[in-house]
């Protein structure tokens, strides 16, 4: 049951890293663009709250 639930653990937290780097991808592509600050800001919360979400 243990190793289960580690398993599970990994496999969400691989996925985590994953989506957190996607993410940052998606954000640098973002900053190139001419786009209002409001949505970059919010990229950015998105990205930080991904993060923390991944270490906790």
């Amino acid at each position: 049951m243990a190793k289960d639930i580690a398993q599970v653990d990994e496999r969400e937290a691989r996925m985590g890293r994953r989506v957190n780097g996607k993410v940052s991808v998606l954000l640098t592509e973002i900053e190139k663009e001419e786009i209002p600050d409001r949505l970059l800001e919010l990229a950015r919360k998105l990205q930080s709250a991904l993060s923390e979400k991944q270490q906790g």
